[in-house]
């Protein structure tokens, strides 16, 4: 078979999964390392270009742990987390605030070059609540203002969200990004979430599993077998296919053309989790 058929078989083969998501409404968790590397941006804003391009509608969530990391440093305020939860001071917390501004017009601008219309939907989307005093302005969600992402997908945008969200009296919170993606994929009944790592995906004794089930992730988890910074994103998307959302994937994003390869392949990339 010469190149150029297993080009056409490609496409073919990928026919079926455009006609499948055709409509629907996607919620990719952007952030960690794929977010730094140049190539990988690069590769994940040409993705959701053609995804949108075919009819697909896109919800993008950002994170921005390491660039607010790097801020922190420089202003020499010692990083410290409690159960995988950024304490968020003041200080800290206008670093979160100017850092997720920059990443969201970023990703406006990068989207924007691709011939993609995206908007900034992070005001007034999420209502939160502290709860936590320990963690300072670090909020827990209770609603997500989901007609405002419909409307925007319906004019033809990509919304763009930060993990931002404000109190009833008007105060500012930062939220866990992989939190933030699952509750509003959850929200707008989602197709799919992805959160898109720095890993393949879940190894249980070495081995990849490219399809795991949720009792079995939470069993992984308890038994210790799922560890570190692999637990809230599993947790997240063992919520997101508990209520409403149909699957949920963890795919590394350092990898080329990575969310194409997990919607329109018959093998897909990463950890597929379903209900």
């Amino acid at each position: 078979m010469n190149k150029s058929q297993r080009k056409v078989d490609m496409l073919v083969e990928a026919l079926q999964y455009v006609k499948k998501f055709a409509g629907k409404i996607i919620v990719i968790k952007f952030g960690g390392n794929a977010m730094i590397e140049k190539e990988s941006k690069d590769s994940i804003f040409t993705d959701i270009a053609i995804l949108k391009m075919i009819g697909l509608n896109v919800i993008l969530v950002h994170g921005g742990g390491p660039e607010v990391d790097k801020e922190m440093i420089a202003a020499n305020i010692p990083k410290k987390v409690i159960h995988g939860l950024r304490v968020t001071d003041k200080k800290t917390l206008d670093i979160v605030d100017r850092v997720f501004k920059t990443i969201n017009h970023e990703c406006i601008s990068a989207l924007k070059k691709q011939g993609i219309s995206a908007q900034d939907c992070t005001r007034g989307l999420i209502s939160t609540i502290i709860r936590d005093k320990r963690l300072g302005y670090v909020g827990e969600i209770e609603h997500i203002q989901s007609s405002l992402l419909i409307k925007a997908l319906k004019k033809g945008y990509v919304p763009v969200v930060s993990s931002l969200g404000m109190t009833v009296d008007g105060q500012l919170t930062n939220i866990n990004a992989d939190t933030t993606a699952t509750k509003i994929a959850q929200s707008v009944h989602a197709e799919k979430l992805t959160i898109i790592t720095n890993v393949k995906g879940v190894r249980i004794e070495g081995k990849f599993l490219s399809h795991l089930g949720s009792t079995d992730a939470t069993k992984y988890i308890a038994s210790g077998e799922i560890t570190s910074g692999m637990i809230p994103k599993v947790l997240s998307c063992v919520d997101a296919v508990k209520h409403d959302v149909k699957k949920a994937h963890l795919i590394n994003g350092e990898i080329r053309r990575a969310l194409l390869l997990e919607l329109f392949t018959e093998k897909g990339i990463g950890t597929e989790i379903v209900p």
